[in-house]
């Protein structure tokens, strides 16, 4: 009788002790949230869809190459988030980054801006299609407008699983390298 009740104990102890709970992000939490699987133009003109990069991380920026303050700070913070990953961790995730200024960033003044910025990722960008508008509204982006748009913007960067579902979105201009870099390895470890 004790050997039952000392069964049963552990068999009500264990899904406790081995359920997952989601990791503190210091971003905000998407909570695995469905998104956008776009398609679009990369710098080489070439086509490139999200979808091609299943079963990795994804760190996603909304940036454009005439900015002269967010969208360079936040390619640098990338880009310093890179230099600080292991080879073992470069080799689990993709960096991607749009740009929100279609009108103007076709592939060839992304390719000169990623060569000069030495971002060795995709750059993608469209021109005026359902694609990119909708790319845009599905993870609330402000498109570049010469003539409407504010100084001061938010462009949000995303770390997407490799199930291809949204964990973390960090809003801010100027976030904290080593926390974006702490949720990005949180992301990473729970793909492991």
């Amino acid at each position: 009788m004790k050997i039952r009740a000392i069964l049963a104990c552990i068999i009500l102890l264990i899904p406790g002790c081995i359920s997952e709970e989601s990791p503190d992000f210091h971003g905000k939490d998407l909570q695995e949230s469905d998104i956008f699987l776009f398609t679009l133009n990369d710098q080489n003109q070439s086509s490139y869809s999200l979808e091609d990069n299943e079963g990795k991380v994804i760190v996603l920026a909304f940036i454009y190459t005439r900015c002269d303050d967010v969208c360079l700070l936040i390619a640098q913070n990338l880009k310093v988030v890179k230099s600080q990953m292991t080879e073992d961790e470069l080799s689990k995730v993709q960096f991607v980054s749009v740009t929100i200024d279609w009108r103007h960033d076709s592939p060839d003044v992304l390719n000169e801006w990623a060569t000069e910025m030495e971002l060795d990722w995709p750059h993608l960008t469209d021109w005026n299609s359902d694609e990119i508008r909708t790319t845009y509204s599905e993870y609330d982006v402000v498109p570049y407008d010469d003539e409407t748009y504010e100084d001061i913007h938010l462009q949000p960067v995303y770390i997407i699983d490799t199930n291809l579902k949204g964990r973390v979105v960090w809003s801010d201009y100027d976030w904290p390298v080593d926390l974006f870099l702490d949720d990005l390895r949180k992301v990473i470890d729970l793909e492991s």
